[in-house]
């Protein structure tokens, strides 16, 4: 889901529009390469998904520590993904 970061704050911080159109170029990259079907292609379009929400906080008041919040809740969230990922290469390696 993308944002309407203009009508939260008059003028966006600099690069963040441009941060928010390529975290949506990479998530659409994702989901014309691998579809919805694929399960890691989800979690990895969910994580985008969460990179750009933190991202689009930066607009509002205060958000700078909202952001900073939700970007150590996206921290976790690749740190348990990349372990997902490890098991299951593990498995489909044995």
């Amino acid at each position: 889901m993308k944002r309407d970061i203009l009508s939260e704050r008059r003028t966006p911080p600099t690069g963040l529009t441009e941060a928010l159109d390529m975290l949506a170029r990479a998530r659409k990259a994702v989901d014309d390469a691998y579809g919805s079907d694929d399960q890691l292609a989800r979690v990895a379009m969910h994580l985008i998904d969460c990179a750009a929400d933190a991202s689009a906080l930066l607009c509002r008041e205060g958000g700078l520590e909202t952001a900073r919040e939700a970007l150590g809740c996206a921290r976790s969230a690749v740190v348990a993904a990349t372990a997902a990922v490890r098991v299951i290469h593990d498995e489909t390696r044995v």
